[in-house]
């Protein structure tokens, strides 16, 4: 068997797929030391060797890692899909931080109670910061918008622009432009949304203008818009694609 054979060479991979994890993780170059050495010894040496540094350290990093976090995450909310929400629950039960408050009231928003989450938001307004944490702000905002309250969600994120312009996000934005529509300050709305779909990093804000307009008879320019978010994710990642599922399938039943 030739010095080059595939096995030898197998080896070396292995060899360096595991180097560069020492060296990566920050462990001790002594691992290193030790399969150049067990190499000259056996291949039954190096292999327990390589079982021994799998067993502690790649498989416990890889346990840990934030992939693998998610992955658990997303498991436990698939089984029991309100236990987020009564975690939050009861640290606000026996904390009830601002903090603890806010986070309860983000997860509220995600399930659909409007009403609590604004509540919550209020609430939580009565800490250190009051009425100017920008991102209780725009939590507020956002909830008051959900729940249909326009006017209340317009001063809330006019308010959130004045405390902290950065905080006034794309995302901020679109709420802020929605908020106008509800109140029929169509014109308001518009140019709202014109600004905001230049920077939003996603189909959503193109939809919504989209649907908008067709609402006040803009025929043309909606299905402008609506070719343009086709037009967006094709050839885009996969990953992209997925999440602007919901746009993309809205954009293509409005041109049908």
């Amino acid at each position: 068997m030739g010095y080059f054979s595939s096995f030898n060479i197998a080896i070396l991979l292995i060899d360096l797929a595991l180097a560069w994890h020492v060296i990566r993780s920050g462990r001790t170059p002594m691992w290193i030391m030790g399969m150049g050495l067990a190499s000259f010894i056996s291949v039954l040496a190096l292999a327990a060797l390589w079982l021994a540094y799998l067993v502690m350290a790649v498989i416990p990093d890889l346990l840990n890692s934030h992939g693998m976090r998610r992955f658990r995450g997303s498991v436990a909310q698939a089984a029991d899909p309100g236990r987020g929400y009564r975690e939050k629950k009861r640290q606000v039960e026996l904390v009830g931080s601002v903090d603890a408050k806010r986070a309860l009231a983000d997860e509220s928003v995600k399930r659909g109670f409007f009403a609590e989450a604004i509540e919550l938001y209020e609430s939580a307004m009565q800490g250190p910061l009051g009425a100017n944490d920008p991102t209780l702000l725009k939590g507020l905002g956002r909830a008051r918008m959900l729940a249909g309250q326009g006017a209340e969600a317009e001063s809330l994120f006019v308010q959130l622009k004045a405390v902290d312009p950065a905080a006034f996000d794309a995302d901020a934005e679109l709420d802020y432009a929605r908020a106008l529509a509800l109140q029929n300050k169509n014109a308001e709305a518009v140019a709202q949304f014109e600004k905001v779909v230049a920077r939003y990093p996603g189909e959503e804000a193109r939809a919504r203008f989209g649907l908008l307009l067709e609402s006040l008879g803009q025929n043309d320019r909606a299905r402008a818009l609506f070719a343009e978010i086709l037009q967006s994710v094709k050839g885009a990642p996969g990953y992209y694609r997925s999440r602007q599922r919901e746009w993309v399938s809205i954009a293509k039943s409005h041109l049908r």
